[in-house]
């Protein structure tokens, strides 16, 4: 069974659960593993519930979790408790502290507030094509980790595929992406400073993009009008022009 159809199957086992077994608003995600199996999403049950809890984790982490409307994550500060409740009802959590949103959505409205998502609004206008933001390709990799054997991809702040096109930005803030960009002199595993490991990631995704034939485009920042704060004023029609200008050669 594929992802799709796996999804397909949880909803439908969730939803006839609340039509036919029960008059509660909510449940914990173990407790209808014994129907998930019955159903064969799952063989077995591990650990009370971890096949499911595997499987909602994934999606979270894919942010993707809106494919199961009834699923809730209440949000702990070491653990992630998972229900499903019944469509048209909310979850009340004992804990105050529960929003139910992740901490990558939370990072991701905060980028999306940020003068770089501004700038790719406005490249997404010009190049009419959504960008596929923070997209990693799979030949373009980070330094190797503390055991030596693995790396993480790194993101390219834009791939456009239809236009076989990634927008890079050039002295970009870094404070509203980079928890360490107040110290830039701080090591790396592999031994150089951040400021230099920034540098030599730059470099490895212009070579990585031009071994596989795709496009660069490098928009500076400075090239905007800034306030004080370097934060972007937002003038659209003459940010537009800017970004015309970048992107001319491309459409």
């Amino acid at each position: 069974m594929d992802e799709e159809e796996k999804i397909k199957v949880i909803n439908e086992v969730v939803d006839d659960y609340f039509k036919n077994s029960t008059k509660e608003h909510s449940v914990a995600a173990k407790e209808l593993m014994p129907y998930f199996i019955k159903a064969g999403i799952f063989t077995k049950d591990e650990k009370k519930g971890l096949p499911i809890r595997k499987a909602l984790r994934a999606l979270d982490e894919k942010n993707t979790l809106d494919s199961i409307p009834t699923v809730h994550a209440e949000r702990k500060e070491k653990s992630t408790f998972w229900y499903f409740l019944r469509t048209g009802f909310d979850y009340v959590s004992e804990s105050p502290n529960d929003t139910g949103i992740t901490k990558k959505k939370k990072v991701k409205a905060t980028h999306a507030s940020s003068d770089e998502h501004y700038l790719l609004n406005l490249c997404d206008e010009v190049l009419q094509e959504q960008a596929a933001r923070q997209h990693k390709f799979g030949f373009i990799l980070g330094d190797y980790h503390k055991d030596g054997k693995t790396r993480t991809a790194l993101p390219v702040d834009a791939y456009y595929q239809g236009h076989n096109l990634v927008i890079e930005f050039l002295e970009r803030p870094h404070a509203e992406s980079d928890e360490f960009s107040d110290k830039p002199d701080r090591r790396t595993i592999s031994g150089v400073s951040r400021s230099e490991q920034r540098k030599i990631y730059a470099e490895r995704r212009k070579k990585g993009l031009s071994n596989n034939g795709i496009r660069l485009a490098e928009i500076d920042f400075s090239e905007f009008v800034c306030d004080s704060n370097n934060q972007l004023i937002r003038e659209t029609d003459k940010d537009l022009e800017v970004v015309n200008q970048y992107l001319k050669e491309f459409l």
